[in-house]
């Protein structure tokens, strides 16, 4: 019995001291994340399909890449005469239910983007494709005006692989509405 209580001690002891320096001892698997929102390029993609949705071109804007043939307007000020006019109305709403697909185009790099959720105005589900392209520590959006083309999406010669999220509680039904179609053209 004592040969037993040291050999679980000693086990213990060896257990602790691999542990030390990690900022987080856990048995847990590490799990892959389940929403958009846990991703932060994805996060910053929905933020501005949200803000696109809402009509707030000039927040828009200001997410977008410095690359001028991807802006969306010449300037802020020009972006601001293009708020939508119902804007007030739908300021709050936010993109609660979606599907989405990511394709890493070049991981840690360049990101597209495809959501699929109701319009705030006629509940209508349609989709919006949102480029991402990460430039030092900070992350810059494009909008795919009509969708991303398979050539959006290819690096190399190679056709960059979706993951599929959802936002939380959706039921198989609504998965299946809200799943955007692959990008294929």
């Amino acid at each position: 019995m004592k040969k037993i209580l040291t050999f679980i001690s000693i086990i213990v002891v060896v257990g602790m001291l691999a542990s030390c320096g990690n900022d987080e001892a856990t048995t847990e698997p590490k799990s892959k994340p389940k929403t958009c929102e846990q991703i932060e390029p994805c996060k910053i993609a929905l933020q501005y399909a949200t803000y696109i949705e809402q009509g707030a071109e000039d927040k828009a804007y200001k997410m977008e890449t410095e690359d001028e043939n991807l802006k969306s307007y010449e300037s802020l000020s020009v972006a601001k005469e293009y708020v939508a006019n119902d804007y007030e109305k739908y300021q709050h709403h936010k993109i609660k239910n979606y599907g989405v697909l990511e394709y890493k185009v070049i991981p840690e790099k360049r990101y597209v983007y495809k959501f699929r959720f109701a319009d705030f105005r006629t509940g209508e589900v349609k989709n919006s494709t949102v480029g991402i392209s990460k430039k030092k520590e900070n992350y810059f959006t494009n909008a795919y005006v009509g969708g991303a083309l398979k050539s959006d999406i290819t690096h190399n010669g190679v056709i960059a692989k979706y993951k599929k999220y959802y936002s939380t509680g959706l039921t198989k039904q609504e998965k299946d509405v809200l799943t955007p179609n692959p990008i294929e053209k």
